[in-house]
């Protein structure tokens, strides 16, 4: 009698495990960590926003000046809104600032599909100096109207 009571007891364990471990599968999937990542290329592309999209890759001596966070949120459809003050007007610096924005969100451990960047001076908060924006996941592509990993970069007159 009691060795029926310990398998009946064993075989519910197994039972309760297993499908805890498919409720899991199922909130994950299509949405793990795994296959973002799977999905993302390895490096970035930067373009600027004119008539024109044109490809640009800012040279390596551009140094990636200093900047605060001042606000960040991330929205239940996977977009993060940054915005990130900063004392530079100099535009490459800040084509860097935005792509640097930008591979910040890949390291984040909250999915996000999409990045829009906001970069304000450090002395005038509320005017924007620059914005990005850049996809990260074929809904990102959505939200953007970018290609996926390609910054889109706005440098504010």
């Amino acid at each position: 009698m009691k060795r029926r009571k310990l398998l009946f007891n064993q075989t519910r364990f197994i039972i309760v495990v297993a499908l805890a471990g498919s409720m899991i599968g199922i909130i994950y999937e299509g949405n793990t960590a795994q296959q973002i990542a799977d999905e993302v290329p390895a490096s970035l592309s930067i373009t600027t926003s004119a008539e024109q999209l044109t490809s640009f890759s800012p040279s390596p001596e551009v140094q990636l000046p200093e900047y605060e966070i001042t606000e960040e949120r991330l929205d239940d459809s996977g977009i993060w809104r940054v915005t990130l003050s900063t004392l530079t007007v100099n535009e490459q610096e800040l084509k860097k600032l935005v792509q640097h924005a930008c591979s910040l969100a890949l390291a984040k451990s909250q999915i996000v599909n999409s990045v829009f960047v906001n970069v304000v001076q450090n002395d005038k908060p509320s005017s924007k100096i620059a914005t990005g924006k850049m996809a990260l996941t074929s809904i990102g592509e959505a939200q953007t109207g970018s290609k996926k990993l390609e910054v889109t970069f706005q440098l504010n007159s």
